[in-house]
This record gives structure tokens, C-alpha cells and sequence, in this order.
């Protein structure tokens, strides 16, 4: 027994000298770690001191840099030096905090679309009716004009008319001839016009095909010789060209083709009946010709449905009053009549649009 419990007092004796050395170690060891503590809060502070706002590094960064310097086996009080720092940057982080985001299950009410107003180039016509143009002046009336130029119009006009006028007549029996010729002019000096127009299938904006008719009334020689022909009256086609030239104005030019009648009567139906009654064979119907004309004028628009106009007329026309040759008991019966007519004229009239 006493062979093993000598080597046992040694071992305890230097057990007993480690556990007093680690004991008087742990101290020195512990000031040395809060002196190392101490020096890094030193630079951190200067650090801060120094740094922008903007250029803080966030808390997991700081963290990240503190010295791992503590053993893996300190004792409490290390640990409670480790926690310091981290206890002091909480009031900072939280003097500034982070701004915070709005949920994703949350959304920004929506904006409350503002009213949308007329725009000012448009007006309003009605509840019911769709916004209408305000559409410059000048436009407004350029489609009024173009609207009144693409309908139809019938016009009415008073003609003051002058002409020279000749009766080519001569009667013959066998070799004797009579010239029955003579100059003359119209007793009357008026005369009136009905016209009716459309827009012509080119140039429809400027150009109108039409008809008139022109009534004489009781046509009868003047001057040297009075002869009363009949009721004069006379049919034509017309064709005219317009030229603006301001503002609801415009200078026309024009042309007219058609055929004159003329109704027998008065020293005419007597001579008709004179022949009938020595056997000629004339007849008591009316008698044709021709005419042909030009015209140039003005027409000013007065507003969307009138025009007043005044044209200058010059016209030639033809009437054909007998033309017949026969036999009548053994002798040889000639006779012809027609004349030829000059006529200037000057006409005021109005349209009116359909």
C-alpha cells in the first residue's frame, strides 16, 4: 500500500500548482481583452466622426469588421465587453431608422381622373347631337358658297333690249317681182327671262348648264314702216363660266344657242289670210328660227338661297315667216319672208337656290 500511494501525492501536488496558475492567468488575460475592447471603440469613434450620413455601414457590415480577438474560451465578463458595442449602436439605429417600404398587398389609391373638357375647336350643338367645329368664318362661308353653288336655281330677269332688225321679203308671179323688204326696229323695248340651272359635270364649282325662255310679248316694227309680226317668244340652252373675284362676287361669262316662235297675228295673220283667200297654200302656224348669243356679267351672292345678277347680251336670231313656191292657174307663185334681228341687251335678275 505504501508503494502506491507515494507516486499519488506528486500528481495531486501538481494539479493543485496548474488549477492555481490558470486561476492567476484568467485575470491578466481579462484586463488585457478589456484593453484591446477599449482601443477599438477609440477607433471606431474617430471613424463615425469622420464617415458621411450616406456612408454608414449597415449594422451586419459593422459586425462583420469588429476584431475577433477573444479566445474561444473567454469567460463571462469577455463576453459582456463583446456585447457593449452592440448595445450603444442601438439608439443610433434606431435615431435613424430605415424607411419602410409599403406592403406589396397594399396599393396607392388610384388618381381620380380629372374631368376632360371640350376642346375649344369644338361646340356643342345639343344633348343629343354630336360636337360641332367652330370652324374659322372664312371657312364657314366658303361651304356655304360651295353648298349654294351645287344646287339647282331658277332665275327670273327683266330684259331692256334695243336692236336692228330686217324684213328680207319679195313676191313674185311669173318674171314680175315685188321686193317687200324694209329696216325696222322693235316697237317695245322689254322683254322677260325664266331660267332654270344646274352645275355642269365639270368645273361644277365654277360652271352651269341651264335652259331659259324669253317672252317678247306682241313683237312689232317701229320707225318708218309699223308692222305687228305676233307673239314673239324664244327658247334656249345656256352655258356660263364664273370667275371670283371678291368676296361673294364673281364676273360671269356665258353663251346661249336655242330656237325662236313666233304666233301669227295682227298685220302678219292678215297678210296669212290674204294668201289663204287667193289660194295659196299657207298655213296659220307658228314660225320657227334660230338664235345664238353671248354674255358676260356680275352675280353677287346675297345670302345661302338668293344671287342677284346684271348681264350685258348680244344675240343674233332668224325667223323664217313663209317660204313657198307653187303653181296657181297657170302661173308661177313666189313668196318669202324672214327676218334678221341684232339685239344688245342688258338684264337684271335673281336666282334662287333650290
Amino acid at each position: 500500500m505504501r508503494t502506491l500511494l507515494a507516486p499519488q501525492v506528486p500528481w495531486k501536488a501538481l494539479l493543485a500548482v496548474l488549477s492555481l496558475s490558470f486561476a492567476l492567468a484568467s485575470p491578466a488575460q481579462a484586463q488585457t481583452a478589456s484593453k484591446a475592447q477599449t482601443k477599438a471603440k477609440a477607433r471606431k469613434a474617430k471613424a463615425k466622426a469622420k464617415a458621411k450620413p450616406q456612408e454608414k455601414a449597415p449594422p451586419q457590415e459593422a459586425k462583420s469588421q469588429e476584431p475577433e480577438k477573444a479566445p474561444a474560451q473567454e469567460p463571462a465578463k469577455v463576453q459582456a465587453a463583446e456585447k457593449a458595442p452592440e448595445a450603444e449602436k442601438t439608439p443610433e439605429a434606431e435615431k435613424a431608422p430605415a424607411p419602410q417600404k409599403a406592403p406589396p398587398s397594399q396599393k396607392a389609391p388610384p388618381k381620380t381622373a380629372a374631368p376632360q373638357k371640350t376642346p375649344a375647336s369644338q361646340k356643342v350643338a345639343g344633348p343629343d347631337k354630336e360636337p360641332v367645329p367652330d370652324r374659322p368664318l372664312s371657312v364657314v362661308q366658303a361651304e356655304e358658297r360651295a353648298q349654294a353653288k351645287s344646287r339647282m336655281r331658277v332665275g327670273v330677269g327683266l330684259d331692256l333690249f334695243t336692236e336692228k332688225s330686217h324684213l328680207s321679203g319679195a313676191q313674185s308671179i311669173n318674171a314680175s317681182r315685188t321686193d317687200e323688204s324694209f329696216d325696222y326696229s322693235s316697237h317695245t323695248f322689254l322683254a322677260a327671262t325664266l331660267s332654270l340651272s344646274i352645275p355642269a359635270p365639270i368645273f361644277s364649282d365654277r360652271a352651269r348648264l341651264g335652259g331659259a325662255v324669253r317672252l317678247f310679248g306682241n313683237y312689232s316694227a317701229g320707225g318708218d314702216r309699223s308692222f305687228g309680226f305676233g307673239l314673239l317668244n324664244q327658247a334656249f340652252v345656256t352655258g356660263e363660266y364664273g370667275l371670283p373675284v371678291a368676296d361673294r362676287l364673281e364676273v360671269m361669262f356665258g353663251g346661249r344657242v336655242g330656237m325662236s316662235l313666233l304666233l301669227p297675228g295682227r298685220d302678219f295673220n292678215r297678210e296669212v289670210d290674204r294668201l289663204q283667200i287667193q289660194g295659196v297654200d299657207v298655213w296659220s302656224v307658228p314660225r320657227v328660227g334660230w338664235l345664238a348669243g353671248l354674255s358676260a356679267g356680275a352675280r353677287r351672292q346675297m345670302n345661302e338661297h338668293i344671287h342677284l345678277r346684271a348681264d350685258l347680251s348680244v344675240q343674233l336670231d332668224k325667223t323664217y315667216l313663209f317660204a313657198t313656191s307653187q303653181e296657181i292657174e297657170g302661173l308661177q307663185f313666189r313668196k318669202s319672208w324672214s327676218t334678221n334681228a341684232l339685239r344688245l341687251g342688258f338684264t337684271l335678275g335673281a336666282e334662287f337656290s333650290l
